[in-house]
């Protein structure tokens, strides 16, 4: 097998060169790049980046947990990572967890195993014991779409209690007081709690009585969101509106409202949260709250690769959620003519 110095010999240039050559490419002249990128191939030289692993005790690649690969904003804050992580030459190994706590344990205890040098978790317990082992290691991690606001935890995210807010509060200033939610299950998910706990206040905030009969907690996918609304609608005394906690449940929720033969938004309002790219294109475009998935992914990226490099204070950034109002809300039924849908 070909070694490192064989390739400096053919090439003509020192080992530090080729080493250099490997690790940093910009920082060797054009000519020397390609004088030792053909002695390479001609001696087939394998360069083995777990060997030079062991031998600094980095592996130049980061761990990244997200708890589905359906959900397209999970996509978008991964692209965040990933761009970030490119500019600085690492490498990003990617698990899900399905949402379930037990998988995620399992993904922290194998990518530490790979030799990891850091991980962005989007965490389904936040009490559980991966968090804690991380903190007493002193092992490298940020959370990401997180609630946590203080204390030793690094996280990015929203404000979810917000746009729970501004959801409902849109809904209604337009005139609704019968507002159901479809919300990812609490168990899995203090996102969804939280913008629960949004909803509510925001209800309270305009005198309207909560009613748990419309709220339904259900997994996160359009199955769940078609199947809650069903639920809903078949209530003595349906919602005119639903606030769904992420745009995959809206739009299962829509279908699920359609198969039930009610005209979106005449009949049904909804709205849903993180304004994945698909939202503007359904019929009708959904009205959702934003979240800058793709920066929060970046950011967290750019925070872990300080918190690497020196033992920083824990940070936590949250970003702005907004409302996008688009063609799923509008007045309630019976509330004059259809002039006022949202565009």
């Amino acid at each position: 097998m070909s070694t490192m110095m064989d390739v400096a010999k053919l090439a003509g240039v020192s080992t530090a060169t080729v080493s250099r050559f490997i690790n940093s490419p910009d920082t060797v002249r054009e000519a020397t790049r390609e004088k030792i990128n053909r002695a390479m191939k001609i001696c087939n030289y394998k360069y083995n980046a777990l060997a030079r692993g062991f031998a600094t005790k980095k592996s130049n690649t980061i761990g990244l947990i997200i708890p589905t690969i359906s959900n397209p904003v999970f996509a978008d804050s991964t692209q965040g990572v990933q761009d970030c992580a490119d500019k600085r030459k690492m490498q990003v190994i990617l698990g899900n967890s399905y949402y379930r706590y037990e998988q995620e344990e399992k993904l922290v205890k194998t990518l530490r195993e790979k030799q990891v040098d850091g991980l962005i978790i989007t965490t389904t317990n936040l009490k559980g014991n991966v968090l804690k082992i991380l903190l007493e290691e002193n092992f490298p991690f940020i959370l990401l779409f997180s609630t946590v606001k203080r204390g030793p935890l690094s996280a990015v995210g929203v404000d979810n209690y917000r746009g729970g807010y501004l959801a409902t509060e849109h809904l209604i200033t337009l005139g609704h007081k019968r507002i159901g939610m479809i919300a990812g299950s609490f168990a899995i998910t203090d996102r969804s709690y939280h913008r629960w706990h949004g909803y509510r206040q925001s209800l309270k905030n305009y005198g309207i009585p909560y009613d748990k009969e419309i709220l339904v907690q259900t997994e996160y996918s359009l199955a769940g969101g078609r199947d809650a609304v069903k639920k809903l609608l078949a209530l003595k005394k349906p919602p005119t509106a639903v606030f769904c906690s992420n745009d995959y449940l809206a739009l299962g929720a829509m279908k699920g409202a359609r198969e039930m033969g009610l005209q979106l938004p005449d009949d049904l309002s909804i709205v849903g949260f993180d304004d994945m790219q698909t939202a503007s294109y359904v019929i009708p475009a959904l009205t959702t709250i934003q979240q800058p998935a793709y920066k929060m992914g970046e950011i967290a990226a750019e925070l872990l690769f300080q918190r690497m490099e020196s033992a920083a204070k824990p940070v936590q950034k949250m970003l702005e959620s907004t409302l996008i109002i688009r063609e799923s809300t509008t007045i309630p039924p019976g509330r004059g003519n259809h002039a006022a849908h949202n565009k």
